[in-house]
């Protein structure tokens, strides 16, 4: 009896101690996630679903690209929803530039209270996953096996209240440290975006690349 009161007083503890890793490990692996993704610029294709303003699902397709350093930039270019095709995103430090394509204007914002037409706010934070530790509290949850390869599972919530959403889940591959899926749900339960990486690569980008617009565009800042 004594013999098994110990087996299972180790399995206890193992148990315990599994469950303690898995907590403390999450901030680990979104450090080398940031250490990955900002070695040098890459991109990427974000293929899934996304909420707009109106609360309507709707298809996305969208290219990411991203400038790391000091003077961050990411762009996204909107392929779907078809609304929104031709449209695109910079995102830095302080502003928002969010092109029109068919009114051809560029409205530039501040980051902290910019507002999308046709777009939940949340679309903005799709370029900083790196980030992540700094917007939610965060746990590894267990793993999955995705066509990319083995990922680790993260989920948390955000840290302070009107962040728009009320959980997130990320799946990182284990083999090279990056997103691989992004699940962001409202306080229901219903996904407010739904969004795999696809094709990502490293690539030459630059700030004089990244901020080109049309030269006969009417510039109009909020």
């Amino acid at each position: 009896m004594n013999a098994i009161k110990k087996t299972m007083a180790l399995l206890a503890l193992c148990v315990a101690a599994l469950h303690i890793g898995l907590a403390q490990s999450a901030d680990e692996i979104i450090k080398q996630v940031s250490a990955n993704l900002n070695k040098s610029p890459w991109e990427a294709t974000l293929a899934g679903t996304i909420q707009n303003d109106a609360g309507t699902v709707q298809e996305a397709e969208i290219r990411v690209q991203v400038l790391p350093g000091t003077d961050r930039l990411t762009r996204l270019e909107f392929k779907k929803p078809s609304a929104l095709e031709g449209n695109w995103v910079l995102i830095s430090d302080k502003e928002v530039w969010n092109y029109l394509f068919l009114t051809n204007q560029l409205i530039i914002q501040n980051r902290a209270t910019a507002k999308l037409a046709g777009l939940n706010d949340n679309i903005i934070q799709l370029g900083d996953f790196d980030k992540i530790s700094e917007r939610v509290t965060s746990k590894l949850v267990g793993e999955e096996n995705t066509p990319q390869g083995a990922a680790w599972k993260l989920s948390g919530a955000p840290k302070t209240a009107g962040q728009g959403f009320s959980t997130m889940e990320v799946l990182i591959l284990k083999s090279d440290p990056r997103p691989v899926n992004l699940t962001v749900k409202d306080a229901g339960g219903k996904p407010l975006a739904n969004l795999t990486f696809k094709d990502f690569k490293r690539s030459d980008l630059s700030a004089k690349g990244l901020k080109k617009y049309p030269a006969d565009a009417a510039v109009v800042r909020k």
